[in-house]
């Protein structure tokens, strides 16, 4: 499938997006855990239907629609899950990244060379792994996701747990 530079620029940052979205997610979930401020859960209730909503956009650019989920996890909400995950690797493989260049500034600036040229390796082999998670969000999205359209809904499960929640609110 032929995709424009828009569209594939505009689809990498709402990836991005969602990775961050969850991430500051995860990490509101870990000071809820060590903190027991149980006020928390409105902000990571929050956090999650952000990223929900974003991916509802992201599925909308790429032309992805289904219908209500089922009892098992559907083609397209396993997507969704994937997406999400990759996303949230993805940024982590880049922090990764800015740790291990910080090591290697400080191993050059004190003459380890040594140390530096192994942190080097170290770092080519993050980028190859970051490139390989780009062209694997790339292929869901623009090849597979394209197989998986009138399927049932585009959330995972823990997602699903949430509109159920809102529908007994209803």
């Amino acid at each position: 499938m032929q995709t424009s530079l828009w569209e594939e620029a505009l689809v990498e940052e709402v990836i991005y997006l969602i990775a961050h979205l969850a991430h500051a997610e995860q990490h509101m979930m870990e000071l809820e855990g060590e903190t027991k401020l149980e006020d928390l859960v409105v902000y990571i209730d929050e956090l999650r239907n952000r990223r929900k909503r974003v991916g509802d956009l992201l599925f909308s650019i790429l032309e992805i629609s289904g219908e209500g989920g089922g009892e098992f996890r559907s083609r397209v909400e396993s997507l969704w899950c994937v997406l999400k995950h990759l996303s949230m690797a993805l940024v982590h493989c880049d922090e990764s990244a800015e740790k291990v260049i910080r090591r290697m500034d400080c191993a050059v600036a004190q003459g380890r060379d040594e140390e530096a040229e192994k942190l080097r390796e170290k770092l080519k082999d993050l980028y190859d792994l970051r490139q390989s998670l780009r062209n694997s969000i790339r292929d869901m999205l623009f090849q597979v996701s394209k197989k998986l359209t009138k399927v049932q809904a585009v959330r995972c499960r823990e997602d699903l747990c949430l509109l159920q929640g809102e529908e007994n609110e209803a």
